[in-house]
């Protein structure tokens, strides 16, 4: 399994929304690829994909935006990463070259993967901001 750029940045822009901490702020496609130095037109595409599977909702027109389709708290990092990536499977399970020996281990890595990922976004979020707050520059 690899996280392309289109995943971690789908990820950046989805904390971003969480950052908000309601469910009436929007925020517009430049403001979050400002925020999170992402391309704009490469974050068009991105927030299309989060709005086909629900993630993401869009009001239209000049005080129009985006914003979370649930609490951050009710959306998964693994939900994210899966509607921007695909398939997040380790190994190709229509492969019959898989013994049942080597498939009960690489079931048990893809279910721990799926644990690990299935952090609501809302602990992501904090967890980063709080990482950040960490870091001192000395110049």
């Amino acid at each position: 399994m690899r996280i392309t750029s289109k995943g971690r940045y789908g990820l950046k822009a989805m904390m971003e929304l969480a950052r908000t901490g309601d469910d009436e702020t929007l925020l517009k496609t430049r403001e979050i690829a400002e925020n999170q130095s992402i391309p704009l037109k490469y974050l068009e595409q991105i927030i299309n994909i989060l709005k086909k599977h629900n993630l993401v909702t869009s009001v239209r027109g000049s005080d129009g935006g985006y914003r979370l389709a649930r609490t951050a708290a009710e959306i998964t990092v693994y939900e994210i990463l899966n509607a921007l990536e695909g398939d997040l499977s380790v190994v190709d399970k229509d492969d019959p070259s898989w013994g049942h020996e080597q498939g009960v281990f690489w079931q048990d890595l893809e279910n721990r993967i799926r644990r690990i990922l299935e952090v609501p976004l809302s602990d992501f979020t904090e967890a980063n901001r709080e990482a950040e707050q960490g870091l001192m520059y000395y110049i």
